[in-house]
């Protein structure tokens, strides 16, 4: 048997240790990701108080009115969407005749549109602070 000098024996004792370490601290590594807990989006209930100022306001401002040149649902729509949504009114008259419902809460619907420059595709959360606001009687402040 060879001879092998404490220094060395010292070397490779502090690797093994070291790799059992990490092998045992970390978890491993796998392309599987269906085990995997994904953050989700607030789930509200119905006690939130919904306004329009204050969180629809928001939700048309990143979605409807457009951006990049874009103006959508906005008094001067250079996009021929109809509909101001800057006003209540011009929200409420879309709720009303059941535009909402088929185009923006129907996930077969097509609002925002595919080519729209804002996002085009609406958070869980911003559904369901539309959604509230539509079932608490669509208020205008």
């Amino acid at each position: 048997m060879e001879f092998i000098p404490p220094f060395l024996f010292l070397c490779f004792m502090k690797f093994y240790i070291f790799l059992f370490l990490i092998l045992a601290i970390f978890p491993r590594c796998s392309s599987d990701k269906s085990d995997m807990v994904l953050p989700s989006d607030p789930v509200l209930n119905d006690s939130v108080v919904v306004t329009f100022s204050k969180d629809i306001v928001p939700i048309m401002e990143t979605y409807c009115y457009g951006t990049g040149g874009q103006n959508c649902h906005v008094s001067q729509s250079n996009q021929g969407a109809s509909g101001d949504f800057t006003t209540c009114i011009g929200l409420v008259d879309k709720v009303n005749n059941g535009s909402m419902e088929t185009r923006v809460f129907d996930p077969e619907g097509d609002m925002p549109p595919s080519y729209s420059l804002s996002p085009t595709e609406l958070t869980d959360t911003a559904l369901q602070i539309l959604k509230l606001w539509v079932n608490q009687g669509t208020s205008c402040d």
